[in-house]
C-alpha cells in the first residue's frame, strides 16, 4: 500500500546519522501537500489562468507545478475574440498585470502574442480539436494529430509554430509557479492548523505531532463509535486542530481512493492511519537514538533560521529562479526541435535539453526574465519594484538598466550561483516526470521545468490523454525525495537568505 518506510532512517539505530533529508520529505508530503484548502485539482487549474496573486492559491498545489489548461476551459475559448486569447496568453507570460514586465519577458523569448493569437484564431477555424489540444497544453495529442493528418504547408507551418510557443509559453508559467510556491512557503503559509509555534520548530517535530496526532484522533474516533473507554490524559498538540477535512486532503495527496464508508473519517483515515502508525514507530526510535540526541544540528534545525522554500528545497528562491531562467532560455531556443513531429527527434532534443550548459551569467534575455519575475511575482526588493503605493506601475527596464549602469547587474550573482549549484548537477541526469499526479515529483524535478510533461515523452507509445484516462486503483507508490541541502561551513561561511 504504502512504501517501506524503514528506507527512511538507517536499520542499525546508533551506527549512522539520521538522514534529515528524508525527514524534510516527510514534512513536505505530510505537511505541505495535504493543504488545498477543499479545493480539487481541476478547480485549482482553473483558477490559475485568472488568479493574479498566485502565491494566494494552496500550497499544496503549488508544490506540484504539472499544469495544464482543464479542456472545458480551453473548450470555453472557441468562440472568443483575438483580444480575449492575448489577454490568456498575457496571463501565462506574466500573472501579473504589469504590461511593461510582460513586454520584456515577451521581447525575451521572441514572442509575439499577436501574431500567436491570430494563428490560434486561424487553426481555431479549421480544426476547433486542435486548437484546444495546443492551447491546453495537451501538445503531445496536438503533434500526433498532425501527423498522422495531410495539412497544407502554410497551415502546417502556423500550427508548428503555434505549438513551439505554447511550450515556451506553458513553461515560463511553470516558473511564476515556483516562485510563487517560495512566497507562500516564506511568508508562512504552510503552517497547517493556523498552528504558529511550527516557526520555531524542527522539521523532526513537526511531523512527529502531525502523526501522533493523527494517530490519536483515529484511535479516539474508532473508540468512539465502538462505545470503548476513551483514551484518557493529555491529547497530543495539534489533536484537536486534526479535523477530517484535512484528513481528506492529506488522503488525496497521499493517492488514497477518497472512498467514506462512515459519518466520520471512514476508509480514508483507517489507510492514513496505518501509515502513521508505521511513521510513528520509526520516529520514536529515531528520537530514541542516543546518536540524534546528541547531535545538535538535528535538534536546531529551525524554519526561523532559514527561509521556508531554502530549508525544503536546499537553494534559496533567487536561485531557484535564476536556475528556472537558464533553464527557460535554454528550452526557446530548441522550441522546434522538441515540439518536431517526428517523436525521436523530440526525445533527442529533450536529452540535449537536460544536459545543455547554462547560458552565460550576463545572457541578457535570462537577466530580463530573472528580473522580472524576482520583481512581480517574488517581490523583491533587491530586484525592483513593480507598482507605487498607489497602485501605478512602475517602469521597470529603467530600473533594471540602473542595476548595470552600477555595475551590479540584476540577479547576477544568483544566475552565477544556478549554474554551480546542485539544481544543474541534478537535472541533467533526471527521469522524465509522472503523468499521474497521484505520483509525487522527485527531487530536481520539483525545481526543474518540465516541457516533458506536455509533450508526453514518459510514454513509450500511447497518448497523455490515453494515460491520463487509465484508472487509478488505490493508491501508487510515491517515488522518495532526495535533496542536497547546502550547509553553512568554513568553505561556504554565507547564512542563508531567502533572495
Amino acid at each position: 500500500m504504502f512504501e517501506d518506510l524503514s528506507d527512511f532512517f538507517p536499520r542499525g539505530f546508533g551506527s549512522e546519522p539520521v538522514d534529515m533529508e528524508m525527514i524534510r520529505a516527510m514534512a513536505r508530503d505530510v505537511v505541505l501537500r495535504g493543504q488545498t484548502h477543499g479545493m480539487d485539482r481541476q478547480q485549482y487549474l482553473a483558477r490559475l489562468f485568472t488568479e493574479t496573486d498566485l502565491a494566494s492559491l494552496p500550497i499544496g498545489h503549488l508544490m506540484d507545478h504539472r499544469i495544464r489548461m482543464p479542456r472545458d476551459l480551453a473548450l470555453s475559448l472557441e468562440d472568443k475574440s483575438q483580444d480575449h486569447i492575448i489577454n490568456v496568453l498575457n496571463h501565462m507570460l506574466c500573472a501579473c498585470p504589469h504590461a511593461e514586465g510582460r513586454d520584456l519577458v515577451a521581447k525575451a523569448l521572441k514572442i509575439q502574442l499577436p501574431e500567436l493569437a491570430s494563428n490560434l484564431i486561424k487553426i481555431r477555424e479549421k480544426d476547433p480539436l486542435l486548437f484546444v489540444d495546443i492551447i491546453s497544453g495537451n501538445l503531445e495529442d496536438a503533434l500526433n494529430s498532425i501527423e498522422i493528418s495531410a495539412l497544407p504547408g502554410e497551415h502546417l507551418a502556423r500550427v508548428n509554430s503555434s505549438i513551439a510557443d505554447l511550450l515556451v509559453l506553458y513553461s515560463m508559467f511553470e516558473m511564476q509557479l515556483i516562485a510563487a510556491r517560495a512566497v507562500a512557503l516564506d511568508a508562512g503559509k504552510f503552517l497547517p492548523f493556523g498552528y504558529t509555534d511550527v516557526t520555531e520548530r524542527a522539521a523532526f517535530d513537526l511531523v512527529f505531532d502531525i502523526v501522533n496526532a493523527y494517530v490519536y484522533r483515529f484511535e479516539q474516533n474508532r473508540r468512539k463509535i465502538y462505545e470503548l473507554p476513551m483514551l484518557r490524559g493529555q491529547p497530543p498538540v495539534l489533536a484537536q486542530r486534526f479535523d477530517e477535512s484535512f484528513a481528506k486532503q492529506t488522503a488525496s495527496s497521499l493517492g488514497i481512493s477518497e472512498i467514506d464508508h462512515d459519518e466520520s473519517f471512514g476508509h480514508i483515515s483507517k489507510e492514513i492511519y496505518d501509515f502513521f502508525v508505521e511513521m510513528k514507530e520509526y520516529l520514536v526510535q529515531v528520537k530514541a537514538d542516543p546518536a540524534f540526541k546528541a547531535s545538535p544540528k538535528h535538534g536546531s534545525d529551525r524554519f526561523k533560521s532559514t527561509a521556508a522554500s531554502t530549508y525544503f528545497f536546499g537553494v534559496s528562491a533567487g536561485i531557484q529562479i535564476a536556475f528556472a531562467a537558464h533553464r527557460l532560455i535554454n528550452l526557446s531556443r530548441r522550441k522546434r526541435d522538441l515540439t518536431s513531429i517526428n517523436a525521436n527527434r523530440r526525445e533527442i532534443a529533450f536529452q540535449a535539453w537536460l544536459t545543455a550548459d547554462l547560458p552565460a551569467k550576463r545572457q541578457k534575455d535570462a537577466t530580463a526574465i530573472l528580473f522580472v519575475i524576482r520583481t512581480l511575482i517574488l517581490k523583491d526588493d533587491q530586484a525592483g519594484t513593480g507598482f507605487s503605493s498607489n497602485g501605478d506601475a512602475l517602469a521597470l527596464l529603467k530600473q533594471m538598466e540602473s542595476h548595470e549602469k552600477d555595475g551590479n547587474v540584476a540577479g547576477i550573482s544568483l544566475l552565477k550561483d544556478a549554474k554551480r549549484d546542485y539544481p544543474m548537477k541534478s537535472a541533467i541526469s533526471r527521469g522524465t516526470v509522472p503523468l499521474a499526479d497521484t505520483i509525487g515529483l522527485v527531487g530536481v524535478q520539483e525545481l526543474d521545468l518540465l516541457p516533458d510533461y506536455r509533450l508526453g515523452l514518459n510514454l513509450p507509445s500511447s497518448t497523455a490523454k490515453c494515460a491520463m484516462a487509465e484508472p487509478k486503483v488505490r493508491h501508487v507508490q510515491r517515488p522518495r525525495n532526495k535533496y542536497s541541502i547546502v550547509r553553512r561551513s568554513r568553505s561556504n561561511p554565507r547564512a542563508p537568505s531567502r533572495f
